[in-house]
């Protein structure tokens, strides 16, 4: 594969292959409050008007349930972006964040020599 080629890929939380501790890793960036009870990740965050809101993702199910005023896809991006890094430490390679011109977040392998 070309150093140039760009891969994306479609984000689902499946019940067999999501890593609880990398999702808790990315709902905590995003500011969430999370604890884990059974198979469940529980969910809290305030709202811009200091009230709380609830949601879960349960394991068993794969079922990620969210309140209407969270971005689903920002959840989405910020589990991505977990895995990402984590892969990237499993083959020892080192990333470097940033964002294109179009605003979308983009990861590029340092290159070692």
């Amino acid at each position: 594969m070309p150093c140039y080629t760009i891969q994306q890929s479609h984000v689902e939380f499946l019940a067999k292959s999501t890593d609880l501790t990398l999702l808790a890793e990315a709902l905590r960036k995003l500011g969430f409050e999370v604890s884990e009870l059974n198979d469940r990740l529980v969910l809290r965050k305030r709202d811009p008007n200091g009230y709380f809101r609830l949601g879960s993702y349960d394991r068993a199910t794969g079922r990620l349930e969210v309140d209407t005023t969270w971005d689903v896809n920002e959840i989405k991006r910020a589990y991505s972006e977990r895995v990402v890094d984590s892969q990237a430490r499993k083959f020892g390679w080192q990333l470097e964040w940033g964002t294109n011109a179009a605003g979308h977040r983009q990861a590029s392998v340092l290159r070692r020599g």
